[in-house]
């Protein structure tokens, strides 16, 4: 009795999960046993006032006491319970609903500001000004030392800036390869600055040349006698800016060669020239330096100025970078090109040379599309800031605990990555039009447009990140369904091991990866850094792999680095971390077979749909699918998780075989029997997990009580043998 008295204490105390209200009314909350034995004999009473006592009708074990009690409290909290479920799903199916439309929302914007015209047009420049050739054959790539690029400046700059098809000068003669400008025939002034009669260059071309002090390094004691000079690497700090001696040189007047010769040998700054920094391959480059401005259309000025240049050593062993930059816009498809050339020229000699095409769209709004894309962005907006003001108040009502769910970390990253792009945005714009604004009202003699590159390139890895995030988190909402979950459920399960996996490949994989620096990156490009040897290593993982390169490289050590690698990189620890993850989605999967989905959207989606067709009188009222044969009854009952043992007991159980379902009527008998059984069971399991939550409780006491037993005899020894 004092047991059975003390469980139902305990009952009392625990936390139910719709709060205490649902208690009132008891003077006396039945026992846990009572409990359990009013729930195994409702299972059995199959009646047929059922259907009433659990559908709102009057319950005939109100007149029993606490069973009658139990029964109102069971169906209070079960109808709660399909409420609270029942405007769950509808709460899930709205806010699935209203990302999804964010989200196409997004998908518009991001792929509005990119089209296959920029492409070709970058293709285009590409061909031009990297993969022509000179009379030798030779291509941008292929410039390797200072000649050559002297060379390159010659030809195919200057063909590529001022060459088209065909022109007519003013005396009417063809001159095949020259660009239309000036004035023409009529006396009219023509377009001047068209690169492929369709690209108008904006404002001059520009050449700009960096270069360091002389010792600006030490030469080393046993050769000081014999070297004299010495040019670092590149750094800002050693830059030289001392003005570079000239010798005068025919082709220009004297006004137009004060002007070129102040621009071209007089150091300028970042500020001055309106650029960035640039990186290259061999190190990182300031704004600065000197500067020389090519003619906007006339291709003998252009030749003329650089063998100025050429004849005056403007390039010289100090000389560390070198960059021709302008800019193009195509009025056809409103797309601006920035493009880039650059010749990096290291303390080791030699000439690496690196191009860069940027294709922007700088000019937002001019067709009826893009207005559609400006209302787009404003619902982005709006719906940025409704969803910072849903999440600040579920912060405000959950504080802490908010942070423990996954998806709302998920949801904080897309909406503060939603709030820097939107400001990027705006930058954007700022700074685009600033820029085109003044090339429109011929403000600038030189397009440097480096902080528009720039402001357009954040918005757009910003954007792509927001939009990456933005599709993970379709997961939150696929998941209800056990088969999709079983990806997020194999990577959980097995991060223990996969990360016990990822310490020991890592230790060897970094440890190939300094064996291969350091042996074979004197002489393998793919090797020459520590961080080029790792992504070495992870492209031959993938089949990518010069084997040659390393037997030329160390005849021995070559083949060994290599077989070594692949048999315990390839064949033994990644073939592990496969058995792992198909270790982890076999046993998952067989756990989610036995389970039932939380959520079945397809089901839901069916429900309203006859609602709807009820709605609209095109089907029965109160009709019910089709189930009255065998098979089908059973396989709906295996959608329901009952195994085959379970079904065929309680067939038997109510004489139930293949030829006694016959109407609609004994199935949703059927059905309700079931339903009960099962949430009868429920109950009991419940009950029997505060039964043993219970003597858990009392056996931790038994023992704590012990132990104060002990101790207090073993203070009451101490006592005696002090006395």
């Amino acid at each position: 009795m004092n047991t059975q008295m003390s469980l139902t204490g305990a009952r009392n105390r625990r936390p139910t999960l719709y709060g205490d209200a649902a208690l009132a009314g008891f003077e006396r909350p039945p026992s846990v046993t009572e409990a359990a034995h009013a729930g195994h004999m409702e299972s059995e009473e199959f009646e047929g006032d059922y259907s009433k006592k659990f559908a709102g009708g009057k319950n005939t074990n109100q007149a029993n006491g606490v069973k009658g009690s139990m029964g109102k409290f069971i169906n209070g909290v079960q109808g709660a319970i399909d409420s609270r479920r029942g405007k769950g799903v509808h709460m899930t199916i709205r806010e699935m609903f209203v990302f999804l439309l964010f989200l196409l929302i997004l998908c518009i914007i991001a792929f509005a500001s990119t089209s296959s015209s920029t492409y070709y047009f970058t293709s285009a420049m590409q061909s031009l000004f990297v993969n022509s050739q000179n009379q030798d054959g030779q291509t941008f790539e292929d410039v390797t030392k200072m000649d050559d690029i002297w060379a390159y400046m010659n030809t195919q700059l200057v063909n590529g800036l001022y060459a088209t098809n065909d022109c007519e000068t003013i005396d009417g003669n063809s001159t095949y390869g020259f660009i239309c400008g000036g004035e023409g025939v009529d006396g009219n002034s023509t377009q001047m600055g068209m690169v492929y009669y369709e690209n108008k260059l904006l404002g001059r071309p520009r050449i700009r040349m960096l270069k360091v002090t002389n010792n600006s390094c030490t030469v080393v004691d046993p050769f000081v006698r014999e070297i004299k000079e010495c040019f670092a690497p590149y750094t800002e700090s050693k830059e030289d800016h001392e003005d570079i001696a000239v010798t005068n040189a025919t082709g220009f007047d004297q006004q137009d060669y004060q002007a070129f010769v102040y621009n071209i040998f007089s150091w300028q700054s970042a500020k001055d020239l309106s650029t960035g920094t640039i990186y290259g391959q061999m190190g990182t480059y300031g704004g600065g330096g000197f500067v020389a401005l090519l003619p906007l259309n006339n291709m003998t000025e252009a030749n003329t100025r650089i063998n100025h240049l050429l004849y005056n050593r403007w390039i010289e062993r100090g000389t560390r970078a070198i960059l021709v930059d302008f800019s193009l816009y195509n009025a056809n498809i409103n797309l601006f090109c920035v493009c880039r050339l650059l010749f990096e020229l290291p303390a080791t000699g030699g000439v690496i040379p690196t191009a860069n095409f940027e294709t922007l769209r700088l000019i937002s709004y001019v067709s009826t599309f893009d207005y559609f894309v400006l209302a787009c962005q404003g619902v982005f907006t709006a719906f940025t800031l409704f969803l910072v003001f849903e999440e600040l108040l579920e912060i405000m009502k959950w504080r802490l605990r908010y942070f423990e769910s996954f998806w709302n970390i998920i949801d904080i990253i897309v909406i503060s990555l939603s709030i820097v792009t939107i400001i990027l945005f705006l930058n954007r714009i700022r700074i685009s039009e600033m820029r085109v604004n003044e090339l429109m009202n011929g403000n600038l003699e030189v397009a440097s447009l480096d902080d528009v590159v720039t402001a357009n390139n954040n918005y757009s890895y910003f954007l792509a990140v927001l939009l990456f995030f933005s599709w993970m988190k379709i997961f939150k909402y696929i998941s209800f369904n056990k088969t999709m979950s079983q990806l997020s459920a194999t990577l959980s399960r097995s991060a223990k091991d996969i990360g016990g996996f990822a310490v020991m490949f890592f230790i060897f994989f970094f440890a190939y990866a300094q064996f291969g620096y350091l042996c074979f990156g004197t002489q393998i490009q793919d090797y020459s850094t520590f961080y080029s040897a790792v992504f070495a290593l992870l492209r031959t993982i993938l089949g990518d792999f010069d084997f040659h390169a390393l037997e030329r490289a160390n005849r021995y050590l070559g083949p060994t680095f290599f077989i070594t690698y692949v048999f315990f990189v390839f064949f033994v620890l990644l073939n592990m971390f496969l058995a792992i993850i198909n270790d982890t989605y076999v046993e998952v999967k067989q756990e989610l077979e036995k389970q039932k989905n939380d959520f079945e959207m397809a089901e839901f989606f069916k429900a309203k749909f006859y609602r709807v067709l009820r709605f609209l009188k095109l089907s029965k009222k109160g009709e019910t699918p089709d189930v009255s044969d065998y098979s089908k009854w059973r396989a709906q009952l295996v959608r329901r998780g009952f195994s085959d043992d379970e079904i065929n007991d309680k067939f038997i159980k109510f004489s139930i075989d293949e030829g006694s379902v016959k109407n609609a009527d004994e199935v949703e008998k059927l059905n309700r029997r079931i339903d009960h059984i099962e949430n009868s069971i429920g109950r009991i399991l419940t009950d029997v997990t505060l039964i043993l939550e219970r003597f858990e409780e009392i056996e931790e006491r038994k023992v704590l009580a012990k132990e104060q037993e002990i101790q207090l005899l073993h203070q009451v020894n101490i006592f005696d043998y002090i006395k």
